[in-house]
């Protein structure tokens, strides 16, 4: 069997289609592609490079997974929405190397974004990637959010950074650091206005997180966009709960975003 990584980077190589994609992103195509090669093997190559985006802002590159989650936020654009206001408050919740958030300051300079991040390799490129583009609005949280504050244990996946879960199943290790865990009703307790998205992406603590959502608290969220677990959870039974909440239901490239209608 052909390692996947191996198998994505080949088909990013056998792509024309997909060479023009990164043509139109990065200032160099061809960075990308030996940047792959680079990183392909794990430990291989652990000092960071930078692929640098045609507005002036770069991409910090240590781990391999980077390059795939670059693709799905730059490339595919899976999390690109359209904001009614220049400047949109955005809850990003497994905020990783801080990719989604500099996608949304290309989009919204203006925008308003809280990052939380509680692995420490994650949360130090995460610091690194708002250092280096000077982000400004962008405020990184070395906390994981869930359904009850506290502290908890994240298992860590050997091989994916943004595998890391409070589930060991999920991340495929029993290896765990100690984390200081958030809830979400004292995250929106702490604002003085509404929040405009709520992005999840927590490898299954969006399950309790939303099924724990009070309806006090779903009036100040607009939109929650999520990438779901289904081999965890009932993915229907989460699609009940937020619409039972006033939520509309729809994909969106993959991922689930719910939406309250402006007079819910």
């Amino acid at each position: 069997m052909v390692p996947w990584r191996l198998k994505w980077t080949l088909a990013q190589f056998a792509q024309l289609a997909e060479y023009r994609k990164h043509s139109a992103v990065l200032r160099s195509a061809p960075a990308f592609y030996l940047t792959a090669l680079n990183k392909l093997v794990p430990g291989l190559s652990p000092e960071m490079k930078y692929l640098a985006l045609t507005d002036g802002h770069v991409i910090p590159v240590q781990d391999f997974m980077t390059l795939y989650i670059y693709k799905e936020i730059f490339i595919d654009r899976c999390y690109d929405l359209n904001f009614d206001l220049a400047a949109p408050v955005i809850l990003d919740v497994g905020a990783n190397s801080g990719l989604f958030a500099l996608r949304i300051k290309q989009l919204y300079p203006s925008a308003k974004i809280a990052c939380f991040e509680p692995f420490p390799p994650n949360f130090a490129q995460l610091q690194n990637t708002i250092a280096v583009n000077g982000l400004e609005g962008v405020l990184p949280l070395q906390k994981a959010v869930g359904a009850r504050p506290g502290r908890a244990k994240l298992f860590i996946h050997r091989r994916n950074m943004g595998g890391h879960s409070f589930y060991a199943g999920e991340a495929l290790n029993t290896d765990h650091v100690d984390v200081e865990v958030i809830d979400l009703p004292t995250i929106l307790g702490g604002l003085r206005g509404e929040v405009d998205l709520l992005k999840l992406d927590c490898e299954g603590a969006e399950f309790d997180i939303l099924m724990g959502l009070a309806e006090v608290d779903a009036r100040k969220i607009r939109r929650i966009i999520v990438e779901t677990t289904s081999d965890l959870y009932d993915v229907d039974e989460l699609n009940r709960q937020m619409t039972s909440l006033g939520y509309r239901h729809q994909p969106q490239n993959g991922l689930s975003l719910y939406t309250r209608p402006l007079n819910a």
